[in-house]
């Protein structure tokens, strides 16, 4: 026979994971009020982020990008936010949003200033490849949230949270957008933003479910969420989960057509102006491609065109001296000229 007053419910699989007791939360609602300030600290760190991310994105070097994920001072608030929302307290939410949103201005000015300076700069491969967003991106952001709400949670992991921030790489996507509204490619700054707004849904939700998880309440133990907390955290599920399926199916889709690897590279703006002022003055000629085939010099240029007629006999020997006028130096030009025009290509590629 049971036991009066014995409890026959199972045991909550929350307890299986550690409990922060009341030092500990309060130690974590000091470290999220500090880090999550609005400073000229804040400022300065957030700057300095963007502009290496920017710079390292626009040479195609990911050490600095790593290096600019390293100095973001993005995740305290957004881990703040998740700790926030778990315990009902609302001035430490406002705080850290406050802090999130005027990091996210401060870097979007700073990276639109840095593309608008460099627009003779191609955009290089690690710029495109932020608007290449699937779901696998969004599922790393949640994990990102929850390794770092875990780590700060545990003072002993604490050390882990610089890996933490390069796998959520928020500043690389925030400085593209940036970048790209500078260049006029909206297409690629829309598909950046969408990649930035996930990352930062899911890294909240992932730190409010590991707070939860580690006995994170508000002032009365098992109390209810408040209803702001309440609307405020289904409002961010629906963010985050709008874009699952067409972010999965892309996803599906990729896998099965492999991924892009590009043969060519892309020529400097300061060249394809010239190639096109240069084709421009023959009559049924247009200019399919100007490329590269390697990222070393000596790979020289390659120049498709397309023509209705046969072209001018000099053509191909004015475009080699063009592009060596245009870079200061003799360049290994390569000239091929093809039947038709260039929508008659397009169509066979779509």
């Amino acid at each position: 026979m049971a036991q009066v007053g014995q409890s026959s419910k199972p045991k909550s699989i929350l307890r299986l994971f550690p409990r922060l007791n009341r030092g500990d939360r309060i130690s974590l609602v000091e470290l999220f009020e500090k880090n999550a300030e609005w400073n000229i600290d804040f400022i300065v760190m957030m700057a300095l982020a963007t502009a290496l991310a920017a710079l390292g994105l626009l040479q195609n070097s990911t050490p600095v990008v790593i290096g600019a994920m390293l100095v973001a001072p993005l995740m305290s608030p957004l881990i703040g936010s998740g700790f926030a929302l778990v315990q009902g307290n609302l001035d430490l939410f406002l705080g850290s949003m406050k802090a999130m949103s005027y990091g996210v201005i401060c870097g979007f000015l700073i990276s639109f200033l840095l593309g608008f300076c460099t627009l003779e700069y191609e955009l290089t491969l690690e710029v495109i490849a932020r608007g290449n967003v699937n779901f696998l991106d969004l599922l790393v952001a949640f994990l990102s949230g929850v390794a770092a709400a875990y780590s700060m949670g545990r003072p002993e992991l604490f050390a882990t949270i610089a890996g933490v921030a390069i796998a959520a790489a928020l500043v690389p996507p925030l400085a593209v957008v940036g970048i790209a509204c500078a260049s006029g490619v909206y297409w690629l700054a829309g598909a950046s933003a969408v990649l930035l707004i996930t990352n930062l849904v899911a890294i909240i939700l992932g730190a409010a479910f590991v707070f939860r998880c580690l006995g994170v309440h508000g002032a009365v133990a098992d109390s209810k969420m408040p209803a702001w907390a309440s609307r405020i955290f289904i409002l961010l599920i629906l963010v985050a989960g709008m874009p699952i399926y067409p972010l999965a199916d892309r996803a599906q889709k990729q896998a099965l057509l492999g991924q892009t690897r590009p043969h060519i590279y892309p020529a400097s703006l300061k060249v394809r102006q010239a190639v096109q002022d240069r084709v421009d003055q023959e009559k049924d000629v247009e200019v399919l491609a100007v490329a590269r085939v390697g990222v070393e010099p000596e790979h020289g240029i390659n120049i498709v065109l397309v023509s209705k007629r046969d072209p001018p006999k000099n053509l191909s020997e004015d475009l080699d001296a063009t592009v060596d006028n245009a870079l200061g130096e003799n360049i290994k030009v390569r000239v091929a000229i093809l039947k038709g025009t260039v929508d008659d290509y397009l169509q066979e590629v779509n």
